[in-house]
């Protein structure tokens, strides 16, 4: 069972739904800045099935910021020579950080007016990249461990204070087969 809650908090929450149903977004002028982040295609060797140098690479795409913001040696990433593409459904061994400023700052939500604190680097609406993900590819699944401690302690000083985050998501590797 729920608990209630109270007239305050029910007065709080119709308040910011009417907020964000009083919303109108700005439309986008033509010609208007965009933002622009290339792709570029990168060997990978899933954790799954590294053997040795000689294991099969597969190509996926990653960000130019991210791949040098993390470093393509410590990514264990080389340029995409004639690889497949990873199979359908798979997922590569991703890192991620987030770039924090030293002191965040409560901002309110343009559409609810919704109060809450902005950790990231930049103002609201500045145009500054603050979050990074590249795929890391893992040499042995024994060396998992040390692999991935390296990449972090090689952008702890980029992440900007104490509420800068960096984070690992392990590969989601799909074999598959079909017909007869």
């Amino acid at each position: 069972m729920g608990r209630r809650k109270s007239a305050a908090k029910l007065q709080q929450e119709l308040e910011y739904a009417r907020n964000r149903e009083a919303y109108k977004p700005a439309i986008r002028e033509e010609g208007q800045p965009t933002s622009r982040r290339p792709k570029i295609a990168y060997a990978y060797k899933p954790m799954q099935i590294a053997a040795g140098e000689n294991a099969k690479k597969f190509k996926v795409q990653a960000s130019k910021e991210s791949v040098l913001f993390f470093g393509e040696s410590a990514l264990n990433l080389t340029e995409a020579a004639a690889q497949d593409p990873l199979p359908r459904g798979a997922q590569p061994s991703k890192v991620h950080a987030m770039v924090a400023d030293g002191t965040p700052n409560l901002v309110r939500a343009v559409g609810s007016k919704r109060p809450y604190v902005r950790y990231g680097k930049g103002e609201r609406n500045s145009r500054s990249q603050y979050t990074y993900t590249a795929p890391i590819s893992i040499q042995s699944a024994i060396a998992i461990d040390t692999e991935v401690k390296t990449v972090f302690t090689a952008v702890k000083n980029k992440l900007g204070g104490p509420y800068g985050r960096v984070w690992f998501t392990p590969e989601f590797f799909v074999l598959a087969d079909g017909g007869e």
